[in-house]
């Protein structure tokens, strides 16, 4: 609507003195042209939210470009907005998928632990007999003996948008014609739908 009216401003005629006092002043127009710029960043930001491919990475470096612009969103959108749940997970994943696992805190850390899988230590290599201990000590080196890794946090949603097509996905397969349908049988359905991307006929007939 306001987009429609900035366009139309220009063939409205300055003279006719019934229209000219509905229309804004020349600085609230600029204000308004301001302002849908802004809408549009905002609409923009969230439509990129919407890709399934996103990650919580994604998802903070598209807040805080948001943020850039328009700061008052920061009650909302800041990563310590009182509307987050969680916002030592939320950190510490954007720190780990952006390869800054060693600046996490304490707080961070604890509570990505049960993300935290630890490699099997190297094993050492034997030195010939003839090396003296003196060159042994001296070709030692400094390794982590058990290093660690945090694994799939970058398959975790940032929004809800998935959860919520599921939903709705449920309530077009759970039809009123098939409410006799088992919860086992629903979850089956649901299931392959929408993991239907990672199987196809050839799939299914290399199973069967």
């Amino acid at each position: 609507m306001m987009a429609r009216r900035l366009v139309l401003r220009e063939f409205i005629s300055a003279e006719d003195e019934e229209l000219a006092e509905e229309m804004p002043s020349t600085a609230t127009n600029r204000n308004l042209k301001a302002l849908l710029g802004q809408l549009a960043d905002a609409q923009s930001v969230a439509m990129e939210l919407l890709c399934a491919e996103l990650n919580l990475l994604d998802a903070r470096d598209l807040l805080n470009g948001l943020l850039e612009v328009m700061p008052s969103f920061g009650d909302y959108l800041a990563p310590n907005a009182e509307i987050v749940h969680a916002p030592d997970f939320e950190s510490g994943v954007v720190k780990v998928l952006g390869a800054q696992a060693k600046r996490l805190t304490c707080t961070e850390r604890s509570s990505l632990q049960p993300f935290l899988r630890r490699a099997p230590p190297p094993v050492r290599q034997e030195e010939p007999v003839k090396v003296g201990f003196a060159d042994r000590i001296l070709k030692r080196r400094k390794v982590d003996d058990v290093p660690s890794a945090y694994i799939l946090l970058g398959a975790i949603p940032p929004t809800s948008n998935i959860f919520e097509r599921l939903f709705s996905m449920a309530r077009m397969v759970l039809r009123y014609e098939r409410n006799r349908l088992s919860l086992l049988t629903l979850e089956m359905i649901l299931f392959r739908k929408v993991n239907q991307k990672y199987w196809d006929v050839t799939t299914v007939d290399g199973c069967i």
